[in-house]
């Protein structure tokens, strides 16, 4: 048995025996004869490390009772081997909680929910870090988005990435009047926009594709093998690296760059939509930004979104796509 395994069973032993309300406030001579009995101890000196270490390593409030001639806690709620968390620990886990109530209707997101409901209530100190009593889910409130019916697919998915499974799943695409089958190996969930999508290889299409779970009409577990070969190639940072949003086209990047006025500059330089965002004119009359990113359906509805208060000065291609919709939308205003 490795030596620092050993010396933490030594620890709880020690820590049962100074909470031991039968016997308490043992003295050294007893931890020793407690030690010796159980690992073999021998020396006094090893005791002595041992108390030191759990001071220094687990923050053990041990003290002397000189009265008594024994070691106790001098706080007696301290947890050796738990959870012994401040207030901004605590703070930050609520805050985490109230971002987790906001999908707690996913089952596979409840279960995460409740594993930090144990952390809360195992705590060693209040949860209310507030004189008033309030806590983190009165001062702190997040977006509440409408409300997404849960998609049975979610939960089955989620497991089957971790087990390696394989799918067969029927996808109908929006506007289509009939579903495709795919054999689905998947890769990895992701959520944008309230919205959650699988990412995986697709056997009929060699390819890796991304799918809306809320499209998937069926999902059913196949006997075949999953491709470990695909997901060894398969890098999340890499596969998504030029996209804005969730369509991750096979399309080389472009070096986008867009004109804004003052005022929504300040909200796009304050609230950067890509890692490869870059000011490179800010003054009096524009803030002018450059992306590097593929264009995509999710990339030109940001863009209209700033209606006059953008423009679009490269690639010239973009430029065109948004004068076009643009004019379309003017149409829309202008027929009766």
């Amino acid at each position: 048995m490795r030596g620092s395994k050993l010396a933490f069973f030594r620890y709880k032993l020690i820590d049962r025996m100074i909470r031991d309300k039968q016997k308490p406030y043992p003295t050294k001579d007893e931890l020793l004869e407690a030690c010796e009995h159980e690992f073999g101890v021998k020396s006094i000196s090893t005791i002595e490390k041992d108390l030191q270490s759990m001071r220094l390593e687990f923050d053990a409030p041990i003290a002397y009772h000189k009265k008594m001639k024994g070691y106790y806690y001098e706080d007696s709620s301290f947890q050796f081997g738990g959870v012994n968390l401040n207030e901004d620990h605590l703070m930050a886990l609520e805050f985490v909680e109230s971002i987790l109530n906001e999908f707690k209707s996913f089952p596979f997101i409840n279960e995460f929910s409740d594993a930090i409901e144990k952390v809360l209530d195992g705590v060693t100190i209040s949860r209310n870090f507030a004189a008033d009593g309030s806590n983190a889910t009165k001062k702190i409130m997040t977006e509440k988005s409408a409300y997404v019916k849960p998609n049975k697919w979610l939960n089955i998915l989620t497991k089957g990435i971790t087990s390696k499974k394989v799918f067969s799943i029927g996808y109908q695409k929006f506007g289509a009047s009939d579903s495709s089958v795919y054999t689905l190996h998947p890769f990895m969930i992701r959520e944008y926009k309230d919205r959650w999508y699988v990412v995986g290889y697709i056997s009929e299409k060699d390819d890796v594709r991304i799918f809306g779970i809320d499209r998937i009409t069926d999902c059913q577990e196949v006997e075949t093998d999953f491709s470990y070969a695909q997901e060894s190639k398969f890098d999340p940072i890499e596969f998504f690296k030029y996209t804005y949003g969730i369509t991750a086209l096979s399309e080389e990047p472009k070096d986008v760059v867009l004109s804004f006025t003052p005022y929504s500059g300040n909200f796009v330089k304050s609230a950067p939509i890509h890692s490869s965002q870059e000011t490179i004119l800010d003054d009096d009359n524009e803030t002018r930004i450059k992306l590097k990113v593929v264009v995509n359906y999710e990339l030109k509805n940001w863009i209209m979104g700033f209606g006059s208060s953008v423009k679009v000065l490269e690639p010239i291609t973009l430029k065109e796509e948004i004068k076009e919709e643009i004019e379309k939308m003017l149409r829309n205003y202008s027929s009766n």
